[in-house]
């Protein structure tokens, strides 16, 4: 009996999700250079062969995977920034990364991803796409560099270059977070509270917007409180 038109879509969707969560796995582990379609098909459990009759390249399979997580991290993004549009801009910036520190806990690989965007857009995208790749990779420091506008014009955020500063702490709220997600996986880890954790994450990124010890934790505090139930979530690849 011939499938319905519906249910070869819904095969066909569960199969192109199966297998990109096998490249995202596979990318993670040995970046672009270092995948080849084989190690695809392994992962995925399926027939190189079957591959091929859905992405005809591996830069097709990569262009569509980043596309696919570039509008995952979009959405989450947009919420944090919608849900943390009442707070003051060190708030802002708090809830942000908390969201982002809990999105990280639920699904590390989503910060492995973009930890290995800068280095690998050029070659997936070309030079035709590659500005627009990089672009869409670009949106969390994009937003942190919009909060920290607004809290020097409100004067509780020292005088600074907004977008330098928010490269700035998007590069250093990643490493802390990475070196976190590598500790969590060893066989030592950590015995500390989700507090104490983030504290540790975000100490330097709001050292480095030269705000005091007192007022980020204080905002810390609060956010972890107030979010103890019913945070934001990500459910990602």
């Amino acid at each position: 009996m011939a499938r319905s038109p519906e249910k070869n879509a819904l095969v066909r969707e569960t199969r192109k999700k199966q297998i990109l969560n096998a490249v995202l796995t596979v990318y993670i582990r040995s970046g672009f250079h270092g995948t080849d379609m084989d190690a695809v098909a392994e992962e995925a459990q399926l027939a190189k062969g079957l591959i091929y009759y859905y992405y005809r390249t591996k830069k097709e399979l990569f262009a569509e995977l980043y596309t696919w997580m570039f509008n995952e991290a979009y959405s989450f993004s947009t919420t944090l920034l919608e849900n943390a549009k009442g707070l003051n801009p060190i708030e802002q910036l708090m809830y942000y990364t908390y969201g982002m520190f809990g999105a990280n806990k639920e699904n590390p690989r989503m910060m492995q991803f973009s930890i290995r965007v800068p280095f690998d857009a050029y070659a997936i995208f070309g030079p035709e796409q590659w500005k627009d790749g990089a672009q869409k990779s670009d949106m969390h420091r994009k937003a942190l560099a919009k909060i920290i506008e607004k809290g020097i014009a409100q004067g509780i955020i020292p005088e600074t270059n907004p977008s330098s500063a928010a490269n700035s702490f998007w590069s250093v709220f990643v490493a802390n977070v990475f070196e976190y997600s590598k500790l969590m996986t060893g066989t030592q880890q950590p015995q500390k509270n989700e507090i104490t954790v983030l504290r540790d994450v975000v100490r330097f990124c709001f050292q480095g917007l030269g705000i005091e010890y007192a007022i980020w934790n204080s905002c810390l505090e609060k956010i972890v409180d107030e979010n103890k139930e019913g945070g934001p979530t990500y459910e990602g690849l």
